[in-house]
């Protein structure tokens, strides 16, 4: 029998089929792109994300059905996004998604409120627009007539198991994102949620991840053709979940993870709350696996940076990768020259959240001449994401957490040249792993706890997973280079920066008539 683990993202999903011994045999994917209704503003049509999941099902079913089918399957799911859904099921609104800046009066509004510290203390967030509990306010005060027709609010991860047939359940690492979820009684705050005016009952019970939460629908299961109906067991926030995947165990274990986003997660034995981790806006939240939590920190700055490159400076490239059946990605970092370059790139091209907390930022270009190429271009793009990498270490090393060596994830693992220039920011030893989709890999490990074939996710992933190259830092020189032109960066931000929230009042105009 088959494991299968789901990963939902912000710009699309894939699944991976695995043996019993948690050995590849198959992948798929699809993409889907959000939309843009006015400035500042990201959504997804949940129904569209969901038939790209039937799809990639659907194209691994025949392999499944040659190997005995599939035993369980799990889902890792992008943190942070809400969708508001009715007493039959259906989406009301499109997914508000993490990238998205409507809610910024809000909370502000609830950060005076409440207060700063009393917020952090108690959710081991900072205070941001990005948090789904700031959608639910927004939603109730401009859209009233469709929020009282809203039974449930739901993550990624709900919407997605609910339509496979599964309990309407999260666990606490997407609980724990919320802004409602009090980290220290491990549970919804009710403090909290009367504090927003928020109805508890619009939100899941909590459960581990590993727990089996049902099964997949009989109609589903035959609109795919399946044998069996697999068990559905429940998963989590996609970096926490690629942590695991990637072997991280222990307090210190820290990976890398470049999707659409790039973040950095580091693994702690309790809840780390500091002055410093409260200033750069560093979160901290509950692990999936070993009874264990993390710190994090997160940057739009990403592939969602490299993906505006493509489409603004390199589109012939996409007809040149599809005939080749070459990686669009692989084709734009090979333009990238292997040299530092004169230009500097401030990359807030989605605003910035850690560790600058500046919705408001934007991107910038600097040192540009007629000799510029668009590898240069490139080149400043990856050098400003990495600083701002190195940026966010610091910051988490600051509040003393020792981090000598981190494990690299996502589309960003495949480049060489992008790991070896993280190695020389940060001066701190990178390195990959074997199974590239380690969200997939951990969704699937977690698939076979809940089915009884392991008592811990973690022991099945480090049992498969293997190390793969290893970065160093280069020589001293690159490194001081590397450290001039991080302080010129910085200071070049600083320079730049705008306030971080507009200053308003809670209640928001009306878009009912949107």
């Amino acid at each position: 029998m088959n494991l299968l683990g789901l990963d939902v993202g912000t710009s699309g999903c894939k699944a991976v089929l695995f043996d019993g011994e948690l050995n590849r045999l198959a992948a798929a994917s699809r993409r889907y792109e959000p939309t843009s209704p006015r400035a500042g503003e990201f959504e997804l049509d949940p129904d569209r994300v969901w038939r790209s999941v039937v799809s990639v099902l659907g194209e691994l079913g025949p392999k499944a059905e040659a190997h005995g089918g599939v035993l369980a399957l799990c889902c890792s799911v992008s943190g942070d996004e809400v969708i508001p859904v009715s007493a039959a099921g259906e989406a009301l609104y499109p997914c508000i998604m993490a990238a998205d800046v409507r809610t910024q009066r809000v909370a502000a509004w609830f950060e005076q409120l409440v207060g700063r510290e009393a917020i952090y203390s108690q959710t081991g967030l900072p205070c941001h627009p990005m948090h789904p509990l700031f959608r639910m306010m927004w939603l109730r005060d401009n859209h009233p007539q469709l929020f009282a027709k809203t039974a449930r609010v739901m993550t990624w991860g709900e919407w997605i198991a609910t339509r496979l047939g599964a309990d309407w359940v999260t666990d606490e690492s997407l609980a724990c994102r919320t802004m409602a979820y009090d980290l220290g009684r491990r549970g919804w705050s009710s403090f909290l949620l009367e504090q927003a005016g928020i109805d508890q009952a619009l939100l899941p019970p909590i459960a581990s991840s590993g727990t089996v939460i049902g099964e997949m629908s009989t109609g589903l299961r035959a609109q795919l053709g399946w044998s069996r109906r697999p068990l559905v067991s429940l998963g989590g926030f996609d970096q926490p979940m690629a942590a695991l995947g990637a072997g991280a165990a222990g307090p210190g274990a820290a990976v890398v993870c470049t999707g659409t986003w790039e973040v950095l997660t580091v693994l702690t034995e309790q809840p780390l709350l500091s002055e410093q981790l409260l200033t750069a806006g560093i979160p901290s939240g509950r692990h999936v696996a070993d009874d264990m939590c993390w710190v994090m920190a997160s940057s739009p700055a990403g592939g969602s940076v490299i993906d505006w490159f493509q489409k603004t400076f390199a589109t012939d490239l996409t007809a040149t990768a599809t005939p080749s059946k070459q990686d669009l990605y692989d084709l734009l970092l090979a333009e990238a020259t292997t040299e530092p370059v004169p230009v500097l790139a401030i990359p807030h091209l989605l605003g910035s959240y850690n560790p600058w907390m500046n919705p408001n930022a934007t991107g910038a270009l600097l040192g540009l001449t007629l000799d510029t190429t668009r590898g240069d271009i490139l080149r400043a793009l990856l050098e400003g994401i990495t600083f701002e990498l190195k940026e966010n270490l610091d910051r988490v090393r600051s509040a003393g957490v020792a981090i000598d060596s981190m494990r690299a994830t996502g589309g960003g693992a495949r480049s060489s040249a992008w790991l070896q220039l993280k190695a020389d920011v940060t001066g701190v030893a990178i390195e990959t792993v074997s199974e590239p989709e380690s969200g997939c890999l951990a969704a699937a490990a977690l698939a076979g706890v809940g089915a009884g074939l392991w008592s811990s996710a973690s022991q099945a992933v480090r049992g498969v997973l293997r190390p793969g190259r290893l970065f160093e830092p280069s020589a001293a020189a690159v490194t001081e280079y590397y450290q001039r032109r991080w302080a010129q960066y910085r200071q070049t931000y600083q320079r730049l920066a705008e306030p971080q929230f507009p200053s308003g009042q809670h209640h928001l105009p009306s878009e009912e008539g949107r």
